[in-house]
């Protein structure tokens, strides 16, 4: 017989956060395990720019982990990381921030790198528990790209990725309009869906990218234009869920 078949009534007690830092206390120290899911915050994604019109990159979306633990500490200390702000135009969006439960974390979704532009990377399962290797789970997807107006010209933004960025995820990439570009989309976490890229103008303000929905996912990006760059969209914030099993 599994040892987990003790517990096929289901959880005895189940404890959510969605925002902040805190102590879980277990209901017994001898008697308790939880199976506890972990999500990072998304990032924001960046605005699209007026010169040379470059839509902005699609925020990264946080990482999901999830494992048994036996509860043998009188209480676990936990945070749950923000999502990300979203940039001006022209401007980089915000990283989000991990989310932890004791020694274990997931690692938050990045900002656009070195160029507004690009894509920024999803928050990565590898190592989120320190010393100890990673946990099983999905990392965040990554974010769409945004048009770049370089070389031939313009293009559409780039859809954000699903978790573990096997496929692309729902959040599209705006449109292109004549030689300026589209936001790229949020990536997708587990838990969250990114933000859409904000649609480019070439004759007025460009579209903001929207803010991801759910837990993890990552802003879109904000379209490019002649004027008035889009803003990009705010990631979401990270999630915690623990379902504490009490053994007998």
């Amino acid at each position: 017989m599994s040892y987990f078949t003790q517990f096929a009534g289901g959880p005895t007690k189940v404890t959510t956060y969605t925002s902040g830092t805190g102590t879980y206390t277990p209901i017994s120290t001898t008697l308790s395990w939880a199976r506890i899911t972990v999500v990072g915050g998304g990032a924001g994604g960046s605005g699209g720019s007026v010169s040379p019109g470059n839509g902005g990159g699609g925020g990264g979306a946080g990482a999901t982990v999830q494992f048994w633990l036996k509860l043998s500490d009188a209480s676990y200390d936990y945070a749950v990381g923000a999502g990300g702000a979203g940039g001006g135009a022209g401007s980089f969006g915000t990283s989000g921030s991990s989310s932890r439960f004791g020694r274990f974390y997931a690692a938050a979704g990045q900002r656009s790198s070195v160029v507004f532009y690009a894509g920024g990377v999803g928050g990565s399962t590898l190592g989120t528990s320190g010393a100890y290797g990673g946990s099983p789970g999905f990392g965040g997807g990554d974010g769409g790209s945004g048009g770049d107006t370089s070389g031939a010209g313009a293009g559409d933004g780039s859809t954000g990725n699903a978790p573990g960025n096997s496929t692309s995820g729902p959040a599209t990439g705006g449109a292109r309009s004549s030689t300026y570009g589209g936001g790229g989309g949020g990536g997708t976490s587990m838990y969250g869906t990114g933000g859409n890229g904000g649609a480019a103008n070439s004759s007025g303000a460009a579209t903001a990218g929207s803010a991801a929905t759910g837990y993890g996912g990552g802003g879109g990006g904000g379209g490019g234009s002649n004027t008035t760059g889009g803003t990009g969209g705010a990631g979401s914030g990270g999630y915690i869920i623990i379902e504490e099993f009490v053994q007998g």
